[in-house]
């Protein structure tokens, strides 16, 4: 017991010479007050378990997985609902539970986009959520590259995401078919805001500038607003990129069969008039709407299989055969760009494609040659100062990467419109 007393003391004296302080004094002795012991509480391994929202799921299903109690799911989706829309979650939403040493579940961090995270954790008031705006970083940059097999590999070639091609493609769908008349040698320059967040790109806001050569053909493309204008994009004379109907109702496919009144059918094994062009696609690929209109039928029509068929200014009558699935019902009002339907191989088809058509005053017309007249250019008024912003943006497609802090800084002061997403 003698022994015991005696380490006891002396590890006591260690503590106290080392601390340098008794009862919130100095201690007089040899060693100087230098260091004081510092007593942290002991912090036990928590752990993460990580869960994604995948097709069909629903909140319920993550939270689930990521270990809420079932009787407790419904208070945890009505706080995420004041943040998200619970009912309408992107497929691949990120969850994120963060678990104490005792298994005890502390936090949920849901990400549904690179935007911002909703963390929901439980307390004595219940389940409370707050959104967390992520930090990205925003650069401008000129992205320039030749094709050598299609867009999309010249965008990836060039170190970007494939939703900049798409981009690209939209913008200058109603001059080019890029299902055809895309070729080896064809360049484009672009000027983009790109976004990062932790080192990687996670999006990029509209298209500033643009141009792309085909065949020898220069297309120019500017983004511009005016006072009397929403943001759009221009040629250098001002007029709309946007024509009334589109090129193509698919983003990227092929041309199969072209419109013709004499063809060998494929099916009945006779020649017929072929009224349309077929677009060879796989199956679900979504089907775009080529203009402005309403639906006047949806329903399955002789040899054509499911059919959408849509009314538009002018006369017009466009029909997309052989659908998979109907996106619209009969007496919607839809814009350009809005997906109808999804391409199959309904009716008299060999293999999943679609056949769009194009009739004007009852009478079927070549729809390769549909729309192609321009829209009326900017006000007389406009032209001068999108002239000027134009002679800005357009020298800058010379130099690849990212441009000077001081040239940026000037576009994005000067700019008529906003860059971001």
């Amino acid at each position: 017991m003698q022994k015991a007393d005696r380490v006891f003391g002396l590890l006591a004296a260690a503590v106290v010479a080392l601390s340098g302080w008794v009862g919130g004094r100095p201690v007089e002795g040899e060693l100087p007050p230098r260091a004081r012991v510092v007593v942290r509480p002991l912090e036990l391994p928590g752990s993460l378990r990580r869960a994604v929202l995948g097709r069909g799921d629903t909140l319920g299903d993550v939270l689930d997985r990521l270990g809420v109690p079932s009787d407790q799911i419904p208070a945890w989706a009505a706080a995420t609902q004041r943040h998200l829309d619970v009912r309408s979650l992107p497929v691949g939403l990120v969850a994120e539970a963060v678990l104490d040493y005792h298994g005890t579940l502390t936090s949920v961090r849901l990400t549904p986009d690179w935007r911002a995270t909703v963390v929901l954790e439980p307390g004595d008031a219940g389940v409370q959520a707050r959104r967390e705006t992520r930090p990205v970083d925003r650069e401008m940059a000129v992205v320039r590259g030749s094709v050598t097999s299609s867009l999309f590999g010249a965008v990836d070639a060039a170190g970007e995401d494939e939703a900049l091609a798409i981009q690209l493609a939209e913008l200058f769908q109603w001059d080019i078919d890029f299902h055809r008349e895309v070729q080896p040698g064809d360049t484009f320059a672009l000027l983009v805001e790109r976004v990062r967040s932790e080192g990687r790109i996670v999006a990029y806001g509209p298209i500033v500038g643009a141009e792309y050569i085909n065949n020898g053909k220069r297309f120019v493309s500017v983004r511009y607003a005016s006072a009397v204008s929403p943001p759009g994009y221009y040629d250098l004379k001002g007029r709309p990129l946007k024509k009334a109907f589109l090129r193509s109702p698919l983003r990227f496919s092929r041309v199969t069969s072209r419109f013709s009144m004499n063809r060998m059918h494929p099916v009945l094994g006779r020649r017929l008039p072929h009224y349309g062009v077929d677009y060879g696609a796989p199956a679900g690929t979504p089907v775009m709407a080529t203009a402005d209109g309403t639906v006047s039928f949806t329903g399955r029509k002789g040899g054509g299989g499911n059919t959408v068929e849509i009314r538009h200014a002018g006369g017009y009558v466009t029909a997309y055969l052989h659908l998979s699935r109907f996106a619209v019902r009969p007496g919607t009002r839809v814009e350009q760009g809005r997906v109808i339907g999804y391409v199959g191989s309904t009716g008299l088809s060999t293999g999943p494609h679609l056949d769009y058509r194009v009739t004007q005053g009852g009478r079927y017309v070549n729809p390769l040659m549909v729309g192609k007249e321009p829209s009326p250019p900017l006000p007389p008024s406009a032209l001068p100062a999108f002239a000027r912003w134009a002679e800005r943006v357009l020298p800058m497609l010379l130099t690849p990467g990212r441009p000077t802090a001081e040239a940026e800084a000037s576009l994005r002061a000067g700019s008529p419109v906003r860059f971001d997403t």
